[in-house]
C-alpha cells in the first residue's frame, strides 16, 4: 500500500512538474505582441566589434535612429525574429541603422554566430559585444533584447523578449519621432 501511495505521489509531482513546464515554456516564447515601452532618457555609450573587427561606438551613428538588438544563435526567440530584422533592414536600412549586437562574451563564439548568419543569408550589420559592456550599459538580463534609439542619441523604446513585425515597427516608429 505504501508503494502504491508513493508512486501516486510521484506520477502527482511528475504531471504538476510537466504542466509548470509547459506553461512557463509558453510564457518565455511567446511572441512579444504587447509592444514596446517608450523612454526618453540619453542612451549609454558602448563600443563593440564589428564583422571586420573594428571598434564602433553607438555615439558614432549619431543622425539617424538606432536598433539595438542583443542576441545569441543559441537563442530559439532571437532566431525566430531575425527575418523581421532582415525585412525592415532591407526596407529601412538607408534611413535607420541597424546594430545586431551579438552577445560574444558568454557561452557564445564569434564562429557560431558568423556561421548561424551566414547560414541565414542575413545581410543587416553584425557586432560583436566581446566584452559584455554594450549588455551591461543596457543592464541586458534577457534575451532578445531590442533597444530603439533615435537621431539625438536618446533612447526611444526597449523591448525584452521576441519581437513580431509590427512591434518591431512600433519601436522604429518611436525612434523615428
Amino acid at each position: 500500500m505504501k508503494k502504491k501511495l508513493g508512486f501516486i505521489i510521484a506520477l502527482a509531482a511528475f504531471a504538476l512538474f510537466l504542466g509548470a513546464s509547459y506553461l512557463g515554456y509558453g510564457v518565455l516564447s511567446r511572441d512579444a505582441s504587447a509592444g514596446v515601452t517608450r523612454v526618453r532618457v540619453k542612451a549609454p555609450d558602448f563600443t563593440a566589434l564589428d564583422a571586420n573587427g573594428r571598434n564602433v561606438r553607438l555615439s558614432d551613428m549619431k543622425g539617424k535612429p538606432v536598433v539595438i538588438n542583443f542576441w545569441a544563435s543559441w537563442c530559439p526567440p532571437c532566431r525566430a525574429e531575425m527575418p523581421h530584422f532582415e525585412e525592415a533592414y532591407n526596407q529601412l536600412g538607408g534611413e535607420v541603422q541597424f546594430m545586431m549586437v551579438n552577445l560574444t562574451a558568454g557561452s557564445e563564439t564569434k564562429a557560431a554566430a558568423d556561421r548561424y548568419i551566414e547560414n541565414g543569408g542575413f545581410t543587416f550589420p553584425i557586432f560583436y559585444d566581446m566584452t559584455g559592456e554594450a549588455a551591461g550599459q543596457y543592464n541586458v538580463r534577457a534575451i532578445p533584447t531590442t533597444v530603439f534609439v533615435d537621431a539625438e542619441g536618446n533612447l526611444a523604446g526597449i523591448s525584452t523578449g521576441m519581437l513580431n513585425k509590427a512591434s518591431l515597427m512600433q519601436g522604429i516608429e518611436m525612434a523615428r519621432e
